[in-house]
């Protein structure tokens, strides 16, 4: 048990010395980087720090006071939104949008925002900024259908005809 200890405590102290991410391949940390720009600046400067200064989550977290599982939290979830189609969709499409549909947009699509922050964060109704994710939502899936092939019609439905 006293050995067990000893083993955890020594990981801990080396942890942060050994970090296993920091092998990944560098044309993953160029195409991330290309991209921060279009982040909050919370999360910019936190994916900055881990892909380009080639800091560990346990050193950002110390400069930033913070616990080194929200700042991997906070990188994960922030490259995730950056995969997203949608949030490149948002980031190309939503200058030509109405002031509050983009605030709103870029709110919860480039942000990461829920819709009831963004609603308070935006000074709006819930309802108004469903209405507004939902035309967003529409207007991406619409795009998405009209650059993919259209599938052949079901020709498996039978056609009758009532009698009144």
């Amino acid at each position: 048990m006293r050995e067990k200890c000893y083993q955890a405590d020594w990981l801990d102290q080396v942890s942060s010395s050994i970090d296993l991410r920091k092998t990944r391949s560098q044309a993953l940390s160029e195409q991330i980087l290309s991209q921060t720009h279009l982040l909050p600046k919370r999360e910019r400067h936190l994916v900055t720090a881990m892909y380009s200064e080639g800091k560990s989550a346990a050193e950002i977290a110390r400069l930033g006071n913070l616990d080194p599982r929200q700042v991997r939290r906070l990188i994960k979830n922030a490259i995730t939104r950056m995969n997203d189609p949608l949030f490149i969709f948002v980031v190309t499409r939503s200058p030509n949008w109405s002031t509050t549909r983009r605030k709103v947009a870029r709110s919860l699509f480039q942000s990461g925002r829920s819709i009831r922050a963004t609603a308070e964060h935006l000074k709006l109704k819930v309802h108004q900024v469903r209405h507004h994710r939902a035309a967003v939502l529409d207007q991406y899936h619409n795009q998405s259908n009209s650059t993919t092939p259209t599938r052949a019609p079901n020709r498996n439905w039978k056609h009758t005809t009532h009698k009144h």
